[in-house]
């Protein structure tokens, strides 16, 4: 089972379903099902994560379609943002939402301006913990701010986006290495390993990304790494096919076991994401 645990999907901009204006599309043109399955074919992989890009939030409409229309293939993690009003009560039914493994977020600077206050967020975090919904953080430099959040709420189950670096073009640096060090002795926080293969401007096997690679896996163990790719990022900028960024990990990362590989490509994905691999994701939502 192979488990790409972040790929964006995107519908046109729909009256009933406006884009917020926040970012743009990776690309010129919408992403879903019709692009992504033969891509999966081609390279073996199982399961795609749907994360709709912030552009569409509050809209998870489409993600959780291209689920029901595909439960074998897709689930969602949505988008939901911690400091609106109500986001807590929304929690609490979360994961009853057919095909729906968890929430997205962001916790930079620009995007926590949205909440109005840190504080307005705590319910958010607090629900979280008690309903055991995993959330994915894109947290880029925003370590201390996780850190005070796990120290509040130790139980969380959170999947670092990125492996915590910076947007992929301001490049990184053996210091952007360092949110991800200091959250790994957190046991509830798993990594996200999406983006290597974009950050790469020498093509496969991608050689200024090892050491990163290395560091995630020296750091968080082969059970708290969950591979991904946020392939239309890497599309893009056209520095990898959808079976590079596979064999990254397939094939390019000598340190890395065989045993070890099988749990980074799908078998993590399964457990901290809460998506057995017997189980089409919609059908989650009548056990919780």
């Amino acid at each position: 089972m192979i488990v790409d645990a972040q790929v964006h999907f995107w519908e046109p901009d729909r009256r009933d379903r406006p884009y917020n204006g926040i970012s743009e599309p990776n690309l010129p043109h919408p992403f879903g099902p019709e692009q992504m399955l033969p891509l999966m074919e081609d390279a073996g992989v199982d399961r795609v994560v749907i994360v709709p890009p912030g552009f569409m939030d509050p809209h998870n409409d489409y993600a959780l379609e291209c689920a029901e229309r595909y439960p074998d293939r897709f689930a969602v993690m949505g988008l939901l943002l911690p400091g609106d009003p109500g986001s807590a009560e929304r929690v609490r039914a979360w994961l009853r939402q057919p095909g729906m493994l968890g929430v997205r977020t962001h916790v930079n600077a620009r995007q926590r301006a949205r909440w109005g206050s840190d504080e307005a967020a705590e319910p958010f975090w607090a629900a979280c913990e008690r309903h055991e919904v995993p959330v994915a953080v894109f947290a880029a430099g925003e370590a201390a701010y996780l850190e005070a959040v796990l120290t509040r709420h130790p139980a969380l189950r959170l999947v670092l986006d990125h492996l915590g670096l910076p947007q992929i073009d301001a490049g990184f640096r053996r210091e952007d290495l360092e949110p991800m060090r200091r959250l790994a002795r957190y046991p509830g926080v798993a990594v996200k390993l999406s983006t290597l293969p974009a950050r790469s401007t020498r093509g496969y096997p991608f050689p200024e990304v090892h050491e990163a690679a290395r560091a995630a896996y020296e750091l968080f163990g082969p059970e708290r790494m969950v591979w991904a790719t946020d392939h239309t990022q890497t599309l893009r900028r056209g520095r990898a096919s959808y079976s590079e960024e596979l064999r990254l990990w397939s094939e390019a990362l000598d340190f890395v076991t065989e045993a070890d590989r099988d749990l980074i490509l799908g078998g993590t994905a399964c457990a901290p994401l809460g998506w057995p691999a017997d189980a089409p994701s919609t059908a989650l939502a009548a056990t919780r």
